[in-house]
């Protein structure tokens, strides 16, 4: 990866001036200085919140996660995906890595099977898991990252972290924006993109679910792939299998550039 000058929208910028299409957004689903969550952060920022001190930041996204998820409404907010997995490994009693949730934009959130799971947003909520991990569309170095219990689970086991408030009014923000994209209703599916979409379902080597593509061709093939997008200007995510993710918005130029590519160079 070149060093990076300034991220907008679904585009990054390399020191040298070069653009490139963000397909990682690791922490960025809408888009890089989301306007309406960015206007959220400053505004909490502004007010000294910046450090882990207990806010009311932290109740109201608990609370909005809550609402998504009425039956896994315990919900706890940590600094890490790895914290989370700590607190879901004592809550059940077995210890639960990475390698052992489900992801529904990897098929592996196979029903009854996955004791937890990730929610990704535009994607169903999982069934069968007993804890959920969502995937928030704003997150600054992986927090925060939540975990949503079940119902009557006490109050104070596991305990949440504390997170600085403006880190919380910024997902907050985003996670608003992915609620009011996917109840619009006769609006385009969220993240959607006809001409990419067509090429990636004919495409070898790749497989989509929703706005999430993950590769499904040998790994030591990965790096050489990863590379020739990159110098073709579009970034994926860089470990194997992904997933990565189409971007919200790209200009017909760069739509054809992304099914050409998807096209043509299926690894393996």
């Amino acid at each position: 990866m070149p060093r990076i000058s300034r991220a907008r929208g679904f585009r990054i910028y390399d020191t040298l001036g070069r653009r490139y299409l963000d397909l990682s957004r690791d922490g960025a689903l809408l888009g890089h200085r989301g306007a309406a969550a960015i206007t959220a952060m400053k505004s909490v920022l502004s007010q000294g919140l910046a450090t882990g001190l207990p806010t009311a930041w932290e109740g109201r996204l608990a609370a909005a996660l809550a609402r998504m998820f009425p039956g896994h409404a315990s919900v706890r907010l940590f600094s890490s995906r790895d914290r989370a997995l700590e607190a879901i490994s004592l809550f059940l009693g077995e210890r639960v890595g990475r390698r052992e949730v489900g992801d529904p934009a990897m098929d592996l959130a196979a029903e009854g099977v996955c004791a937890a799971a990730l929610w990704r947003p535009f994607l169903p909520v999982p069934s069968g898991a007993r804890v959920l991990l969502p995937v928030l569309p704003l997150t600054v170095c992986g927090a925060p990252a939540p975990a949503c219990f079940p119902n009557g689970c006490a109050a104070d086991y596991p305990g949440s972290d504390p997170l600085p408030g403006f880190l919380c009014a910024g997902a907050l923000r985003a996670l608003s924006a992915v609620a009011a994209m996917a109840a619009q209703a006769g609006a385009p599916r969220p993240l959607s993109n006809p001409v990419v979409e067509r090429a990636l379902d004919g495409a070898r080597g790749w497989a989509r679910v929703g706005p999430y593509v993950r590769a499904v061709f040998p790994a030591p093939d990965y790096a050489r792939v990863h590379a020739e997008f990159l110098r073709a200007g579009v970034l994926l995510c860089p470990a194997h299998p992904g997933p990565s993710v189409l971007p919200g918005e790209c200009s017909p130029g760069e739509s054809r550039l992304l099914a050409e590519l998807f096209a043509d160079i299926p690894g393996g």
